[in-house]
């Protein structure tokens, strides 16, 4: 294989790796949101604009958890390539 394909395969891969972490830090901070006492937070803990709160704060958690995996899997490269 040439180098354009090469990176372009290593491209899709970190793309596919970071979807995946992504939907699983969301799910993760999800579930994690759902242990919160959201009638000490908000005026109506089940309403419609407190389900959209906790998705928005879901998925804030999802980007951090896979950011921070895909600096993990980064370093990992950088580290091999010193080696």
């Amino acid at each position: 294989m040439n180098d354009v394909t090469t990176s372009t395969v290593m491209l899709a891969a970190a793309g596919a790796i970071f979807i995946i972490a992504f939907l699983g830090g969301t799910y993760i901070t999800w579930q994690a949101l759902g242990v919160l006492k959201w009638d000490k937070i908000v005026f109506d803990p089940i309403g419609h604009q407190t389900r959209m709160l906790r998705f928005i704060l879901a998925m804030i958690g999802g980007f951090f958890i896979a950011s921070t995996a895909a600096a993990y899997l980064l370093a990992g490269q950088a580290l091999r390539a010193l080696l």
